[in-house]
């Protein structure tokens, strides 16, 4: 399969980092970036990430006092803790960035599908037949998320802006590669190389955005 990109920065980020932190830096890259990024990170303790639209009290009924935060992006409820996080930016003057959303999501899909077939053979894209509709993410297959068996193992979402597109997803595969996931994506894979100033624009919507309180509830 012909990879998705020419050239993608690549970014395991090993740092220990707040949910409002993660979330931030997520958006930093949409931010700052100028080139396709791909960040993959892991949480220092569970949490749970909700979509954009969803309501504040719903999600807290669900999730048993883990710590909440909302995305950014849309979606449902996520629940972190041993998934793989994969935060991949896409600028606006890449050309998969002027198809429909869904046709960015089934894009970015197909090229993860290609490095987790390397270790589940059997991991497939959802077809629209199979979609259930539910709050929480990993129990309400969406078109083109992927699945092993009859386990969802893959799910992300996006958001749109004039500098590009934020992709945000959550992989459970306990196999996952992080650089063979990135050299599924593209051509040529370099060492993310972090713009000046992206850990002061990550500690500003941190504290003006993600950590405020205003932010959870905002519905």
């Amino acid at each position: 399969m012909k990879k998705k990109f020419f050239r993608l920065q690549f970014w395991d980020d090993f740092s220990q980092r707040t949910p409002a932190a993660q979330m931030a830096c997520d958006e930093a890259l949409l931010k700052r970036c100028e080139y396709p990024s791909l960040r993959l990170y892991r949480w220092a303790y569970p949490a749970v990430t909700f979509g954009y639209a969803q309501r504040l009290e719903a999600v807290r009924a669900m999730a048993c006092e883990t710590p909440l935060m909302r995305r950014w992006t849309g979606g449902g409820v996520v629940f972190h803790g041993t998934d793989l996080t994969l935060a991949l930016f896409l600028p606006a003057t890449e050309a998969l960035t002027t198809g429909t959303s869904m046709d960015v999501y089934r894009s970015i899909h197909e090229g993860l599908l290609a490095a987790i077939q390397k270790n589940i053979p059997e991991a497939r894209l959802v077809s629209p037949e199979e979609c259930r509709a539910g709050p929480v993410c990993f129990e309400s297959p969406a078109p083109f998320d992927i699945i092993a068996g009859t386990a969802k193992i893959c799910g992300g979402a996006l958001r749109r802006s004039k500098g590009g597109v934020l992709y945000q997803g959550s992989l459970h595969s306990p196999s996952a590669m992080p650089f063979e996931i990135a050299q599924a994506l593209a051509d040529e894979v370099s060492e993310f190389e972090k713009p000046d100033a992206m850990e002061s624009v990550i500690s500003t919507l941190v504290d003006g955005k993600y950590g405020a309180s205003e932010w959870l509830t905002l519905r």
